[in-house]
């Protein structure tokens, strides 16, 4: 098996031998898990800190003292990077949410509009800082495409799966990624062409290699679910 990768949800991971041209090289282990809980109030005046051998390794919310104080543990050598997120967002013609594509840059304002009229031919666009950079015309033959766009001067790869939306609407969504792009040859996105549905797409190659240079890349899921 040739550049094997093996992609674990739960609580262990496998090895996976490359056996191509009679090597016997293991490869690391990766382990992803994934925990979803509900925060007193989804914004400020809390924490969540997670403690590996005496440094916090990851500290979200904003009581940074108390944080430290109750945990007796010194900050880490290395902060925590945001590589990816998922949200579930609702509206009736326009879904918008916020992202910051790279480590210490601006938020941006992203808008997903879609026009569906049994009048008019569907169409959608996706707008970033209200700006238009994403505009599909006919839409009922192009339900599901990517396409790379630009920003902060860095390309950024949209696909987008809009199926249910069209021919599904009462019990689907639609599901759209934003993923950062590492390098030019983009290996990770030949895993997303050999899908056929945006909701088979692997959750993220962003996870940076600690053997490589290159920046951490980042991905946003978005599920947008229609309002009646």
């Amino acid at each position: 098996m040739h550049d094997a990768l093996p992609s674990c949800f739960g609580e262990y991971g496998v090895q996976v031998v490359d056996t191509s041209a009679g090597s016997n090289k293991v490869t690391q282990n990766l382990v992803t898990c994934l925990y979803q809980t509900k925060l007193a109030v989804p914004s400020d005046s809390f924490f969540v800190a997670v403690v590996s051998d005496g440094e916090v390794v990851l500290l979200l919310g904003d009581m940074y003292s108390e944080a430290y104080k109750k945990t007796k543990a010194r900050p880490a050598s290395i902060e925590a990077i945001l590589v990816s997120r998922s949200e579930h967002v609702f509206g009736k013609k326009y879904h918008s949410t916020k992202a910051q594509f790279e480590e210490g840059g601006k938020a941006h304002d992203i808008v997903i509009e879609c026009q569906i009229s049994p009048s008019s031919e569907p169409r959608m666009y996706i707008r970033v800082d209200r700006e238009i950079v994403v505009q599909v015309k006919r839409l009922a033959w192009k339900f599901r495409g990517n396409q790379t766009i630009i920003v902060d001067g860095n390309p950024v790869e949209v696909f987008w799966d809009v199926h249910n939306w069209l021919f599904n609407p009462r019990v689907g969504h639609a599901v759209f990624m934003f993923q950062t792009c590492l390098s030019s040859d983009k290996p990770w996105l030949k895993e997303v062409a050999a899908c056929s549905s945006v909701l088979q797409w692997p959750g993220t190659y962003s996870f940076k290699d600690k053997e490589t240079s290159g920046p951490s890349g980042f991905s946003l899921v978005l599920y947008a679910w229609k309002n009646d």
